[in-house]
């Protein structure tokens, strides 16, 4: 079923962050979220994943499991990469080690986050995330912190790994929605 977003407001005290928003994404669509800081592209993911509430509008989501790639790594400080994967996505040690392996983390598989950098981090939260098997997946920035040639490759691994699902992409970069084979860019102002 279709993610469908009517007449979305959401304010944070005085500031109107989403005002009378509408869209709709259709199953297994690839949409991008794209403009500058600010203007509630995060705030409309957090909407549709039900961390947060509307003010008003009507939202049917239907959408089966959803995945969420966060702006912060949001990672287990006690585990390892691969059981970061396992105990939060569930999956088996050969997926996340698969996944890994896709990430160009394969030498990293029994770090701990914090003798990890911030892009391989990141490589973790996105595989956490593939690695959930859900029909929806939301990216909020995923590809920040990766340089241009390693985030070409990692968008790769991504596109192919959301081969029919859902996905929801917010970015500063119409490169990355390129990349990723978005079907729609939606602009914010």
């Amino acid at each position: 079923m279709p993610i469908i977003l009517n007449n979305i407001c959401k304010s944070f005290g005085e500031k109107k962050v989403l005002e009378n928003f509408s869209l709709e994404v259709n199953d297994g669509e690839r949409i991008c979220l794209l403009g500058s800081s600010g203007g509630g592209k995060t705030t409309l993911l957090n909407i549709i994943s039900g961390v947060i509430a509307p003010d008003s509008g009507n939202l049917q989501c239907n959408c089966g499991k959803i995945s969420y790639i966060f702006q912060e790594y949001r990672l287990l400080p006690w585990v390892d990469a691969a059981e970061n994967i396992t105990a939060s996505a569930g999956c088996t040690n050969e997926l996340a080690e698969e996944l890994l392996n896709a990430m160009e983390l394969s030498g990293d598989m029994h770090s701990y986050p914090d003798s990890l950098s911030g892009g391989m981090k990141q490589r973790v939260n996105i595989a956490r995330a593939l690695a959930a098997g859900a029909d929806t997946i939301l990216m909020d920035e995923p590809f920040k912190g990766l340089d241009p040639a390693l985030k070409a490759r990692i968008i790769a691994v991504v596109d192919r790994y959301c081969s029919g699902r859902t996905v929801i992409l917010v970015t500063h970069d119409r490169c990355e929605a390129e990349l990723l084979n978005c079907t729609r860019i939606y602009e914010f102002e």
